[in-house]
């Protein structure tokens, strides 16, 4: 729907069109508003309770409403440069609410980080749009009605003959999608939100700004399509990235950063998603999503806010016993993230690899890309049991307060658990309306979701695949296998005490080091990238003050000494004068025979 004319120039048929201010609803953008509008209003409904005491609470709710505002802009524009504004209006209220208690030092550097690291994928996305201007002429996804303008989806084939330009855009929309959507190589901006309010958190891990990578890439498959190379590299580093960030979250002692690196990790499973050409199984499961870790970031707040601020899951332990609604909705969302047949992250993840499965038939790549999927599903139910474990098990290790007294954890006010007890109800149902055929008995061999979604990101030009349901039963016992491993592993460990977690991590102290340097990501970009950097930017400011102030500075003392010397010849003598003519004269005199 076209509001109305935004930037054009010119008259007559000599116009030209470039934006308007639009609307595009479609199956796609219907999910993408009930997911933000829906999950946001739980969110704000948490923030009342959550932040009441807080100095900035009117503040708060500003950058909160503007957040919402700039990703419904997002999802909902109906052109390329439309949802670029609301994708930069979302990172910019990013920075403001990561570093929301600015005057901590720590929250200030996370929001600098966040919106640095964001630059650098943005200026992907900008030059693509560059590109998109310049082969079709128009940022419009589709053009007019009656065929009276062409859109880039129309026809998204017509430019892209040449091979140059149908992988150069969709790799540069992916260097946006690694710095919005937190994948490899910029993911390192995301566990360090953790600084903003935990309503925040929620918020961005959830339902807002890393889903909006997964969006532009479901916006665009057409273009995708016309390039298998761009979305095997798009599956590459999904996968990678799922267990990287996995692999990570098994070391985290704070609450905030193993949900931090899980959503890392699962954003990658949708990245996955998208580079097998299963865009619907890459919304389906940013929609179950969006319910169970805004329910597992809004349970952590609550545990948070129950324990006096505390976040260190050695300092938990047995708050079943004081918290029983946080810790009854918190078991929900365990139970979806780590798929535990029923519940909606069970559908949605089990989508995803049974599409990749298919795809990896006729690419044998995809086929290595799913097991290590599949790793990292185990690895998934592990971290997360864990954390379940030590928080809500077991005696609790949390010691006294600053007056000596016994630090006994309290159950949050209704405001907060009220979203806490919707969100574990969606985190429930939110799947059923994924139910694979081979439960259902149906002849169709797409999911209900996957027939909503088809007329928005239906695949085209690449093979999506579908499976026998032999074979998708298979495929879904052996996750469910796998994730029961994860988990009893993670019992063994931290429940039953049959094992020494401690004496383990001895055992294995090279990986749990490369584990708890977060794979030296930090640390190369801090080495190779931010040194250098710094080491140019020191050399830039040696030569500028050497070289180009000393030209300055040498120029001035000539000109200086220069005036001097003709200054000393009029100082009104008469005898000066006549030298001075005497000299002129000779040197007149000389030019001219020198050049003669």
């Amino acid at each position: 729907m076209r509001l109305f004319d935004w930037i054009s120039w010119g008259s007559g048929n000599s116009a030209v069109h470039v934006a308007d201010i639009g609307l595009l609803l479609d199956p796609l953008s219907s999910v993408m508003v009930l997911v933000v509008s829906g999950i946001g209003m739980l969110i704000h409904m948490y923030s009342a309770g959550y932040m009441a005491d807080e100095p900035g609470y009117a503040r708060y709710f500003v950058y909160l409403n503007l957040f919402t505002f700039a990703m419904l802009v997002l999802v909902l524009a109906n052109n390329f440069l439309l949802m670029f504004v609301g994708w930069e209006l979302v990172g910019l209220c990013s920075y403001l609410l990561i570093g929301f208690w600015f005057t901590r030092p720590s929250a200030a550097a996370a929001g600098k980080k966040a919106f640095i690291t964001n630059r650098i994928g943005d200026f992907g996305v900008l030059i693509a749009l560059f590109l998109i201007w310049v082969h079709w002429g128009t940022f419009d996804f589709f053009g007019g009605p009656g065929g009276a303008s062409t859109g880039v989806f129309d026809d998204p084939g017509r430019v892209l003959a040449t091979q140059s330009v149908a992988f150069a855009i969709p790799m540069l929309l992916i260097l946006g999608v690694t710095g919005k959507s937190a994948q490899i190589p910029l993911f390192v901006w995301l566990p360090d939100a953790m600084e903003g309010p935990t309503p925040v958190s929620a918020l961005i891990h959830a339902a807002t700004m890393v889903t909006g990578g997964v969006y532009l890439v479901a916006r665009a498959h057409l273009l995708y399509d016309q390039s298998p190379d761009a979305l095997l590299t798009l599956a590459t580093i999904g996968a990678l990235t799922a267990f990287v960030a996995a692999t990570v979250a098994i070391v985290q002692t704070d609450i905030k950063r193993v949900l931090a690196y899980s959503t890392v990790s699962q954003l990658g499973f949708m990245v996955l998603a998208l580079g097998s050409g299963a865009y619907a199984a890459a919304v389906f499961h940013l929609m179950t999503h969006a319910f169970f870790k805004a329910l597992l970031f809004l349970g952590a707040g609550s545990v948070i806010h129950g324990l006096h601020e505390q976040q260190d899951l050695r300092r938990m332990g047995g708050l079943r016993r004081y918290m029983p609604v946080t810790t009854w909705t918190f078991i929900v969302g365990w139970l979806a993230i780590i798929g535990a047949p029923g519940l909606s992250g069970f559908f949605s993840k089990d989508l995803i690899l049974a599409r990749t499965f298919a795809r990896g038939l006729i690419d044998p790549v995809y086929l290595g890309l799913y097991a290590l999927a599949l790793l990292t599903v185990g690895i998934t139910a592990f971290y997360m049991s864990r954390m379940v474990f030590l928080a809500f098990f077991g005696d609790f290790r949390g010691g006294v307060d600053d007056h000596g007294h016994a630090a006994i954890p309290h159950e949050s006010p209704m405001s907060m658990l009220v979203p806490l007890i919707a969100l574990a109800v969606g985190s429930i149902v939110a799947g059923w309306i994924g139910v694979p055929s081979f439960l259902t008995g149906g002849s169709s061999p797409d999911s209900p979701i996957e027939v909503f979604l088809a007329p928005a990101v239906a695949a085209t030009g690449v093979w999506e695949g579908t499976l026998e349901h032999l074979t998708e039963i298979v495929l879904t016992g052996l996750s469910v296998m796998v994730a029961l491993v994860g988990a009893s592993l993670a019992g063994l460990l931290y429940l039953s005490g049959a094992v020494n977690p401690l004496a383990l991590a001895m055992i294995f102290s090279p990986i749990t080091r490369l584990f708890e340097a977060r794979w030296y990501l930090d640390d190369f970009y801090r080495v190779a990238i931010v040194g250098n950097l710094a080491r140019i930017a020191s050399f830039l400011a040696s030569f500028d003050l050497a070289v180009i102030g000393g030209s300055v500075t040498l120029v001035v003392r000539t000109v200086r000494g220069a005036g001097s010397v003709l200054r000393a010849s009029q100082a009104g003598y008469v005898r000066g004068y006549a030298v001075t003519m005497m000299v002129g004269a000779f040197l007149v005199l000389a030019a001219s025979w020198a050049f003669r």
